[in-house]
């Protein structure tokens, strides 16, 4: 029994994507570029009224030490920063609910355009996938949003990119949500299990992305890793699930093996890995990827015998399963240290 979601995915395009879903693509991509078009020209107004201020202030002060004209610009410097705090705080609250709105009403059209009833499995994946659809093509045309120059760049990933995290989060939250409220109806379905894992993965990806790329603090940062690593945890156990109904479905546990990668439990990781190979035995690249793991957990007379197997099968990589083993390692070490 294989389980995959390409083929599931084309059912639903085929319902609900080549009808509805392009439109309300374009005009809800066309609404959140006018809320961070918007919200970065406020602020880049701002920046530009104080610098021009600041460069006035610095070029008259060696002329003017003591005048009226200071004293104005002076003034409207603490004023330009007085009324862009107020106005940023109130954009700064404003902004959530716009983005919340903006969502919702994509999930309403979303509904509106189905004739799928709720509380069958293709109504809750349908809009689920349909938010997940968003969400690549966000990933794909994000650079088109905002077209910036070169050294608008850090002030894009400040002002804009967090913006557009938050509402493909939210997207991806919602997918979630929909899932769940189907599992509470057919708790054993298999087709909304795998399509959860398929969501669960696409969160961490965007979490795992929003530290690397976006401006945050090392406390959001903190909490953003949080949040991955309790994805990976949730699409783990939702592999399992997977797996107790198909134990011998070799992609499912290709997965299970990619998550404790990321949660870098090397043990489990092999273990999957294993029974892959037990189920592919003439997959070389899974038998070099075992021959890695075998040396990277210690296991290096395990990892000599994969190596040899390999050599045997006239695989290209082989030797560079040996930069791996520990020995050569440890020689290396001991070279640095003369």
């Amino acid at each position: 029994m294989n389980i995959h979601l390409d083929s599931e995915v084309y059912r639903f395009n085929q319902v609900f994507f080549q009808k509805k879903a392009n439109k309300n693509y374009n005009e809800t991509t066309k609404q959140l570029k006018k809320i961070v078009k918007s919200f970065f020209i406020f602020n880049l107004s701002f920046f530009s009224l104080f610098f021009v201020e600041a460069i006035l202030f610095a070029l008259l002060f060696s002329v003017f030490s003591s005048s009226v004209i200071l004293a104005l610009l002076l003034a409207s410097m603490f004023l330009t920063s007085f009324t862009y705090l107020v106005l940023l705080f109130y954009f700064q609250s404003k902004k959530p609910e716009q983005l919340t709105a903006l969502k919702d009403n994509f999930i309403k059209v979303c509904k509106r355009a189905l004739s799928i009833p709720i509380g069958s499995a293709e109504h809750h994946l349908t809009i689920a996938l349909a938010a997940l659809k968003l969400t690549d093509n966000l990933n794909k045309n994000e650079h088109k949003l905002l077209k910036f120059p070169f050294f608008f760049k850090r002030l894009e990933s400040f002002l804009v990119k967090e913006d557009v995290f938050k509402f493909k989060e939210s997207l991806l939250t919602h997918a979630i949500f929909e899932h769940l409220n189907q599992l509470k109806i057919t708790p054993t379905d298999l087709e909304v299990h795998t399509s959860l894992t398929n969501i669960y993965t696409s969160l961490s990806s965007l979490y795992k992305e929003a530290k690397d790329k976006i401006f945050f603090s090392k406390n959001q940062k903190d909490h953003l890793n949080q949040k991955y690593l309790s994805c990976i945890k949730t699409a783990t156990e939702e592999f399992k699930i997977l797996n107790d109904y198909a134990p011998n479905d070799p992609w499912i546990h290709l997965q299970l093996a990619k998550n404790y990668n990321r949660l870098s439990l090397k043990i489990d990781e092999l273990k999957e890995y294993e029974i892959v190979y037990k189920l592919c035995p003439k997959d070389n690249n899974i038998l070099f990827k075992l021959g890695c793991l075998y040396f990277e957990t210690k296991l290096n007379a395990k990892g000599l015998r994969v190596y040899e197997e390999l050599k045997m099968r006239a695989f290209k990589d082989a030797d560079k399963l040996l930069d791996l083993y520990g020995v050569y390692k440890s020689f290396e070490i001991l070279q640095k240290s003369l």
